[in-house]
């Protein structure tokens, strides 16, 4: 693992969110910003790595920052289908589904996509899909019907920011791994 990068200064972080415009539901809003914020946090970090460290899987793991991203990118399609009950292109699912499901199972699927074509996959899945279904959504509480209509969009929403929030610390833990060093910005209180 000879890795030739710079130390990466990474993105500053947000810490005011406006919220997407023109959402029926403000909260609905804040936490498209909230996932937005946390997508490009993952973008950072991939943005500069080359094939190699997308690809690096370490002894005793059965995942890459290449497989990590393409099972957030996964799991968002899946959590946003379900709460607004669309369905996403059946290309999406072809190119996802495998990768997506091989971190859950623990399965090891390789995953030759480089780092453009993961960004563009994440953002492609915001701009087609997430933010277009999450505009509509009156109400956070409702219950979803599905599976005896215990989920809520609050719900999934919560998770699914969770969910990024979780694998994204895997990525930099495995880009640190690999040998290419990343630091932590801080961006400003508002004070």
């Amino acid at each position: 693992m000879a890795c030739t990068l710079e130390t990466k200064s990474g993105r500053p972080r947000q810490y005011r969110f406006t919220g997407v415009p023109s959402f029926v539901s403000s909260e609905a809003g804040l936490a498209a910003s909230a996932l937005d914020e946390l997508r490009e946090r993952v973008i950072d970090q991939i943005e500069d790595l080359p094939q190699a460290a997308l690809s690096f899987v370490p002894e005793r793991l059965t995942f890459s920052i290449s497989s990590l991203v393409i099972h957030m990118v996964w799991a968002e399609m899946g959590w946003i289908e379900r709460l607004a009950n669309v369905t996403a292109p059946s290309a999406w699912h072809e190119l996802l589904d495998a990768g997506g499901r091989a971190i859950a199972t623990g399965t090891n699927v390789v995953v030759d996509l480089d780092a453009d074509a993961l960004i563009a996959l994440c953002r492609q899945v915001r701009a087609e899909l997430t933010v277009p279904s999450l505009a509509e959504v009156a109400n956070l509480d409702a219950a979803i019907n599905d599976e005896g209509g215990s989920a809520t969009p609050r719900g999934i929403l919560m998770h699914v920011i969770w969910h990024w929030t979780y694998h994204s610390g895997q990525v930099g833990l495995l880009r640190e791994l690999w040998g290419a060093k990343y630091r932590w910005t801080f961006g400003s209180l508002g004070r």
